[in-house]
C-alpha cells in the first residue's frame, strides 16, 4: 500500500509545484486505455480462458451494480429527486472506479493473481455495464460501437480467442514489459487529477452516493457472493472492487 500512497502523493505534489498539470493526466490515461490496459486484458484472458469462474466474477459485478442502481433509485425517490438529479445519483452510486483504483488495490493486496480477477471484474462487469446500462440511463440508448471498439475489450476478446495457441516467448516478453508500466502510470495520473477543492460541492448527494457505493455495495457483495463457487482470491477481489468509489466515466456521462 505504501507504493500506492507515495506514487499518488508525489504526482499531486509535482502538480502543485507546477511541474505537471491536470491536463497531463489525459495523456497518461490515453496511454493506459489504448496501450497498456489492452495488453493486460489480453494477457489475463489468455491466462484464465473462458471458465465458469470468469463468468461468475463478471456476473457478480453485474449483480452488485444492479443492487446499487435499485438502492440509489429508491433513496432518490425518497428524497423526491427526479430527472437529471436522480440519474446522476444512480450513476455515481452504482459504477465504481474498478480500473484506475481497483487495479492498484487488487495488486497491492492480492498480487498478480488478484490483478487478473480485477481485470475480469472491470472489463466483463463495470465497463460493459456502464457502456450499456449507464448510457441507457443517461441518454435512453446503448452505444454498441463504443463497446465493441473499446481497446481493453478488444484485448480481452483477442486473449480468449487465442487461448489455445502457444505464442512466441518474445511476444510475451513485450507484453510483460509493457504491462509492468500500467500501475505506476495509473497511480501517477490519479495523483495529477486529484483536486480537493471540488469535494465540497453538494455534500448531501455525495454522501449518499459514497455511502451506497462504499458501504452498501461491499456489504451486499460480501454476503451474496459468498454463495458463488469462487476461489478465495476471486471472492476477495470481487468484494474489494465492489467498494471502489465512483467511476470517472460515470461522472462524465451525466454532465
Amino acid at each position: 500500500m505504501l507504493e500506492v500512497f507515495l506514487t499518488v502523493s508525489l504526482a499531486y505534489t509535482l502538480k502543485r509545484l507546477g511541474l505537471f498539470s491536470e491536463e497531463h493526466s489525459r495523456v497518461l490515461v490515453n496511454y493506459v486505455l489504448y496501450f497498456a490496459l489492452p495488453l493486460l486484458s489480453f494477457k489475463t484472458a489468455h491466462s484464465l480462458g473462458l471458465s465458469r469462474e470468469v463468468f461468475l466474477v463478471g456476473a457478480g459485478a453485474w449483480l452488485v451494480i444492479a443492487f446499487c442502481l435499485l438502492s440509489s433509485y429508491a433513496l432518490g425517490r425518497l428524497m423526491r429527486l427526479d430527472g437529471v438529479n436522480l440519474r446522476t445519483l444512480m450513476m455515481v452510486s452504482a459504477f465504481g472506479n474498478t480500473a484506475f483504483l481497483g487495479y492498484p488495490y487488487s495488486f497491492s493486496y492480492f498480487g498478480e493473481e488478484g490483478l487478473k480477477y480485477a481485470v475480469i471484474y472491470d472489463s466483463v462487469g463495470s465497463f460493459l455495464a456502464v457502456s450499456s446500462v449507464g448510457f441507457l440511463i443517461v441518454s435512453g440508448k446503448v452505444d454498441i460501437k463504443s463497446i465493441v471498439l473499446f481497446p481493453p475489450f478488444l484485448g480481452l476478446i483477442s486473449g480468449f480467442a487465442l487461448r489455445g495457441y502457444d505464442l512466441p516467448a518474445s511476444l510475451w516478453k513485450f507484453v510483460d514489459f509493457s504491462v509492468a508500466s500500467l500501475l505506476p502510470v495509473v497511480l501517477f495520473s490519479l495523483g495529477l487529477s486529484l483536486e480537493f477543492s471540488r469535494m465540497g460541492r453538494d455534500l448531501k448527494l455525495l454522501g449518499i452516493a459514497m455511502g451506497t457505493k462504499m458501504l452498501l455495495s461491499p456489504l451486499f457483495a460480501l454476503l451474496v457472493l459468498k454463495f458463488f463457487p469462487l476461489s478465495e482470491t476471486a471472492y476477495r477481489v470481487s468484494v474489494l472492487e465492489s467498494a471502489m468509489p465512483t467511476m470517472i466515466t460515470a461522472s462524465v456521462l451525466v454532465l
